[in-house]
């Protein structure tokens, strides 16, 4: 490609540039051909060829000093000026080209397959005459894929309406079949219908799988199996989807239209329905068992987590025990009054009153630990005592923190909890220092 496109500049160039000039040279004479005149007055004698003959074709190329020049000057002119200005043009129209694409990308409508089949059922709603009592069949008001669910997970037997808005036999085939009393009635819980047109990609694809060749067509799908012989005895196939019955394409105007729906349908419905209804009790005994299986599945896990925040429980109150007993000790002496201490009166919640005094640089927090040890009774234990040192205490409540079930409240308006100011120094806190009353309450 670029060899070309540097022998084309080359040659345009060239024409531009170099005036015609009489050739330096001239072909030798063939040997066969003999020289019919000599020039007299140069005194060399020019070839001539026989008539009839074909021109010698000269194919050397003798190149001039400044045909050199102009060569040397086209492939520079090339590779400077011509391919840098094609690779910018070739790079702009990418660039534009995909400017485009984003500023103009089509995006195909998402078609929602239940409002097909919505408009499919209200499209035939039109087409009864308002004038008589005509029904239309229950149309499954879902897609496809769910019909089809239906069929071969709860055992149903299943009727496919396909249509195709340019057939004129459909509004035959609605009139003497859809709308039939007799076909109507057929209809039942174990017995549904799905209609569709060719407009709709789950008809279209369900189309080409039942190999429908004509329009309109009503087919019947349920599920089937048969039965194989075996050295242990006789033995059913797997249940698989199958059409059983079909009717498409137009009606003859002899055709006796009951007749038809009972040979086509009424009886495929009693041929298939004792079956049917063998596999439909196997399916429920199946998704029966299933919710069994869960059901156990879920009740042992639900144990086995109230087994372990009943183990997790446990651990937290041995650790909590012997937090209060590592910590009691600090607290057997607020209940006597020393200088700078907050007076603090406490009501528990069986009523009792308990006037302890805090130094002031305790944190609320510290009251808090106070209660809870009220509660338990250990601040009246002078036994109970801790064999952690410090280190060890350390290390075992590092990532451990108290729990309290209880907040502690003043009854002065406005009302103020503290269980938000529980890291606050009590001297900060003026519902309690000085003096203060906490009521105690349970969460």
């Amino acid at each position: 490609m670029s060899t070309g496109n540097n022998s084309a500049n080359r040659n345009w160039l060239l024409r531009m540039f170099h005036h015609q000039r009489q050739p330096d040279y001239e072909a030798l004479p063939n040997e066969d051909t003999t020289p019919s005149t000599t020039s007299s007055g140069t005194g060399a004698g020019r070839s001539t060829h026989m008539p009839g003959s074909f021109p010698e074709t000269d194919t050397t190329t003798l190149l001039t000093p400044q045909n050199a020049r102009l060569n040397t000057l086209t492939t520079w002119i090339n590779y400077l000026v011509i391919q840098p200005f094609i690779l910018v043009i070739r790079i702009l129209f990418r660039i534009i080209s995909k400017i485009y694409n984003l500023l103009f990308t089509y995006t195909s409508p998402t078609i929602d397959p239940i409002a097909k089949v919505n408009k499919f059922i209200l499209d035939l709603e039109d087409e009864l005459d308002p004038g008589e009592a005509q029904t239309l069949p229950p149309f499954f008001q879902g897609s496809y894929t769910q019909a089809l669910y239906m069929a071969t997970q709860r055992a149903k037997f299943l009727f496919v309406y396909l249509t195709n808005g340019h057939n004129e036999s459909s509004s035959q085939v609605f009139e003497q079949i859809i709308i039939n009393p007799r076909f109507v009635e057929l209809f039942s819980d174990n017995v549904i219908i799905w209609g569709g047109d060719l407009t709709n990609p789950e008809a279209y694809q369900l189309a080409n799988s039942l190999n429908v060749t004509r329009f309109p067509f009503l087919g019947l799908l349920c599920l089937t199996r048969t039965t194989t012989m075996s050295p242990s005895g006789p033995v059913k196939t797997p249940a698989k989807i199958s059409l059983v019955a079909r009717v498409q394409g137009g009606i003859r105007s002899d055709c006796n239209v009951n007749e038809l729906i009972r040979n086509k349908f009424i009886n495929k419905l009693d041929k298939y329905g004792g079956e049917l209804n063998q596999i439909r009790m196997e399916l429920q005994e199946k998704f029966l068992n299933q919710v069994l299986i869960k059901q156990q599945e879920l009740n042992y896990q639900m144990s086995l987590e109230k087994d372990r925040l009943k183990k997790l429980e446990k651990e937290r109150e041995k650790l909590t025990k012997l937090y209060l007993a590592y910590h009691a000790s600090k607290y057997h002496e607020l209940g006597v009054a020393h200088p700078g201490c907050a007076k603090i009166a406490l009501k528990m919640v069986d009523g009792t009153r308990n006037v302890a005094y805090f130094p002031k640089d305790m944190k609320v927090e510290d009251v808090f630990m106070y209660v809870e040890l009220l509660n338990r009774g250990y601040l009246h234990d002078r036994e109970l005592t801790s064999t952690l040192t410090e280190q060890e205490a350390a290390t075992k409540f590092k990532s451990f923190t108290m729990e309290y079930k209880f907040k502690l409240s003043s009854p002065l308006p406005p009302k103020t909890t503290l269980n938000e100011m529980r890291d606050c120094k009590i001297q900060d806190v003026d519902i309690v220092y000085p003096s203060g009353l906490l009521i105690v309450e349970e969460i």
